[in-house]
């Protein structure tokens, strides 16, 4: 690992926390090999490297070779690395390694969740994308371990399930403890030196010039202050075998790391003690498909990708949506709230009981009185109330899938009402189809094309970009996917005339890397994009991105976005290679990906 650049912790510890951690361990989050997206990552198969992000072969997009399998290097996209926790996880961790209690306590003291990535508004895809450990964050982490090491001072019993303080309960439990933290069985010297830590605490000592010795409750608190505040905690390992990570450009992680990344990916908690256990007994690796089947059975892992889409769909951002309530005074605070539970209501339900292409053509939504009446314009479901959403059917020429749900639709609007266009086509183009943004075009004949938005149409402001060359060449690859959105106000409200009260016309044709389909309006829009390869392989990089972990771990954009990249390849190839064509079909796909338990080895 010499040659991995290292962004480390430099910190003031309690000396409880520094006499764990050891002079040897080191804290510290890998950002990859230098030049990782270029020399290194051509060295592991002949990825380029492209603004935005690695491209692995599919054989068109500038890419020298077809994709040549589960064999083909490019299907592994990440080195070896140590990632830290979100606040989030570390959140979960706490609830797993003690209870609700204390985890609330953390989240209503405002030690974890103000502003940071388990605050579901702050939250951003990949969780690591936007997570900067500051100073601030530092001290966020030490207030965690302070307020959980005083939680175990205060409720020893309860805690630690020691009926009678003595030393051998409290060793125990933290021997326990420890492994659980870790995620894995400790070393022996680190067992030792955890050890030695309790018994240092235990021993008569000098502190500011008084005698001191600590009950066992105190030692046992300041000794899990300690553990929550090392490394082997706060940071996930991907470091692999070290012995075939010597003689192998790829490396398998640890049944262990393998255990840990699984539980993440699924569920952002870690690993119980079944998938411990089995990662011990060297049985997890064999059985991971018995595993993931387990997992995916869950509320909470169920609940947790769905989460995951919620944020890659930024259908969390709809209350601090820049909507003017002056024009209109329905979008109140109730109001985004009810779009927010309505469009996880409906992701719920396309993810986990129908096919994938669901999300984009299912017409199943859940209203109450005030999204039936206000927003669908449709009668209220029989049993709806204020709090209860019920099920029902929209119209087939009016609504299809999350393209026209209005959370969906509210989440990217801008407080200009003219400017809807541009941000709803880079919304579908970016997250159902991923294709990169090259960035604004700041010219004049942009500016002035800007200018005229609020006398124009939609399809008179995409036909002046079109007449510009310089706007068309990056328009055109977006401006369709808005256009056929126009039937649909800053809230996502069906109309039949714009802003100017001119007659709305949503027919367009899409972008030829996409096939050119004419098609009339949004409904439309989802039954072609339904059958596109691009969906599919957008659908399986933006798991397997996630699976990642890390902004900086790209997996390959699909361009063009028929074809796709190869470690985005693989994962949809086992996922046609399923009956069901499902989301879980999805999940289970990109767990069973090299990408997902192999690492590139660094030198």
């Amino acid at each position: 690992m010499g040659n991995v650049t290292r962004s480390c912790l430099s910190r003031g510890l309690l000396p409880v926390a520094l006499a764990l951690v050891g002079v040897a361990a080191s804290g510290c989050r890998s950002h990859g090999v230098p030049g990782s997206s270029g020399a290194a990552g051509n060295a592991a198969g002949g990825a380029t490297s492209g603004g935005g992000g690695v491209v692995g072969g599919g054989g068109a997009g500038g890419i020298a070779a077809a994709c040549a399998g589960a064999s083909d290097p490019r299907t592994v996209v990440a080195s070896q690395r140590i990632l830290r926790l979100t606040m989030n996880e570390t959140l979960n961790t706490v609830r797993y390694l003690f209870d609700d209690t204390e985890a609330a306590a953390l989240v209503s003291d405002k030690i974890i969740g103000d502003g940071d990535d388990s605050d579901e508004r702050a939250r951003r895809f990949p969780p690591l994308q936007a997570y900067n450990l500051g100073s601030d964050e530092l001290i966020r982490v030490d207030r965690v371990a302070q307020h959980v090491g005083d939680y175990v001072l205060t409720n020893f019993a309860s805690a630690t399930g020691c009926a009678t303080a003595s030393d051998a309960c409290a060793s125990t439990y933290l021997d326990k403890l420890a492994a659980r933290a870790y995620r894995r069985r400790l070393a022996s010297d680190e067992q030792a030196r955890f050890r030695a830590l309790y018994s240092k605490l235990r021993t008569s000592q000098q502190v500011n010039g008084y005698e001191v010795t600590f009950t066992i409750q105190e030692a046992t608190g300041y000794a899990v202050q300690a553990l929550l505040s090392s490394p082997q905690m706060l940071w996930r390992w991907e470091l692999g075998d070290a012995a075939v990570a010597s003689a192998s450009p790829v490396v398998p992680l640890t049944d262990e790391e393998l255990a840990t990344d699984l539980a993440f990916f699924l569920t952002d908690r870690p690993p119980d003690d079944t998938l411990l256990e089995a990662a011990a007994a060297g049985t997890l690796r064999p059985n991971l498909a018995t595993h993931t089947e387990s997992l995916l059975a869950s509320r909470v892992a169920r609940d947790w990708l769905r989460t995951i889409l919620e944020t890659y769909f930024f259908i969390s951002q709809v209350p601090l949506a820049p909507v003017d309530t002056s024009k209109v005074p329905t979008f109140t605070a109730s109001t985004a709230s009810d779009m927010v539970l309505e469009a996880r209501k409906f992701l719920d339900h396309a993810l986990w009981t129908g096919n994938l292409t669901d999300v984009l053509v299912s017409r199943t939504a859940f209203l109450n009185p005030n999204l039936a009446t206000n927003i669908y314009d449709v009668p209220v479901p029989a049993g709806a109330t204020a709090i209860d959403f019920v099920q029902t059917t929209l119209p087939a020429d009016r609504r299809a899938g999350l393209l026209t749900n209005a959370a969906f639709l509210t989440a990217r609007v801008r407080s200009d009402p003219h400017a809807l266009l541009v941000p709803r086509g880079l919304l579908v183009a970016s997250t159902l189809l991923c294709m990169p943004h090259p960035g604004p075009d700041m010219t004049t004949s942009n500016d002035t094309q800007r200018i005229m938005f609020p006398q124009q149409t939609a399809q008179e402001q995409v036909a002046g970009r079109a007449g510009v060359p310089l706007c068309a060449s990056c328009h055109d690859n977006f401006d369709p996917y808005g256009l056929a959105l126009d039937n649909y106000d800053t809230i996502g409200r069906f109309r039949t005339s714009d802003d100017l009260g001119k007659p709305v016309d949503a027919h367009t044709r899409l972008p030829l890397a996409l096939g050119g389909d004419a098609v009339a309006n949004a409904a439309e829009l989802a039954q072609v994009l339904a059958t596109k390869p691009a969906f599919t392989n957008c659908m399986a990089r933006t798991l397997l991105q996630y699976a990642m972990v890390e902004q900086d771990t790209f997996v390959e954009v699909p361009l063009p976005p028929q074809q796709a990249g190869c470690a985005t390849a693989d994962v949809v190839q086992r996922y046609q290679a399923a009956s069901g064509k499902t989301f879980g079909d999805l999940v289970r796909a990109t767990v069973t990906a090299p990408a997902f338990a192999l690492r590139k080895t660094v030198p």
